[in-house]
């Protein structure tokens, strides 16, 4: 298993969620972590209680402010190992009732942020040989399901792009993965299925975990992709 201790991190939509969680669960492997999210005041609240963590407000869809961040992050750690694309929005219901704006800016956070990201910070991990990205899909991006056609579109981009970006950065040593997890137990899925119990649902530590392990694998046994599934018989989820 990898040591990652001491490696620098890029993590986006990390101010709430599974993104604050897996901040948290970097940090105390000895990760170096830039949090990312709109919210300054809940980021600062984050690094407050965490060592480790630096805090960056910035909107994924924003060119310039994704150039620069990253840009200043390798500035600070002489690099980046690792990149976690995890910042996300959905939008939900019929497709008749969901409006073509509120589309293209679940298309634009969801899968342009991730894509910005990958653009960002690929031209360095490729000059060293070595980094990870690993983008927070969803189950959703593996099969379709009622009232997400948005949502769902914007995560089977992701796994486009994660795919794709996966066959350029292989030969430089570059590994480029994803975690699809069925529902979690946050904001987004409250919204998306009221009619859960949310002491069914996967839990965001669970989602940590699983990135931690990937991160950790050694390179003779890499995964691609990591479903996650919440112990249900419930097709939706």
């Amino acid at each position: 298993m990898i040591n990652i201790a001491g490696k620098s991190c890029i993590l986006t939509g990390a101010s709430r969620g599974i993104g604050k969680t897996l901040a948290e669960r970097l940090a105390a492997e000895g990760v170096l972590v830039t949090a990312v999210a709109r919210d300054a005041g809940l980021l600062d609240a984050l690094c407050s209680e965490n060592e480790g963590i630096t805090a960056h407000a910035c909107d994924v869809t924003d060119e310039t402010g994704v150039k620069s961040l990253t840009a200043e992050h390798i500035e600070r750690h002489g690099g980046i190992d690792i990149l976690i694309n995890n910042a996300g929005i959905g939008s939900f219901g019929p497709i008749e009732e969901v409006a073509y704006q509120d589309f293209l800016k679940t298309m634009e956070v969801n899968a342009g942020g991730t894509y910005l990201f990958m653009q960002a910070a690929l031209p360095t991990m490729k000059k060293q040989g070595d980094g990870d990205i690993i983008n927070i899909s969803s189950v959703v991006g593996l099969k379709g399901y009622p009232n997400q056609a948005a949502y769902g579109a914007s995560k089977h981009a992701m796994m486009g792009l994660t795919r794709s970006i996966a066959t350029e950065a292989d030969p430089h040593g570059v590994r480029v993965r994803a975690v699809c997890p069925g529902g979690v137990n946050t904001d987004l899925i409250r919204t998306a299925r009221p009619d859960l119990d949310p002491s069914t649902l996967i839990q965001t530590e669970d989602v940590a975990e699983a990135v931690i392990f990937m991160l950790r694998m050694a390179d003779t046994g890499i995964t691609d992709f990591l479903p996650i599934r919440r112990r249900s018989s419930d097709p939706q989820i």
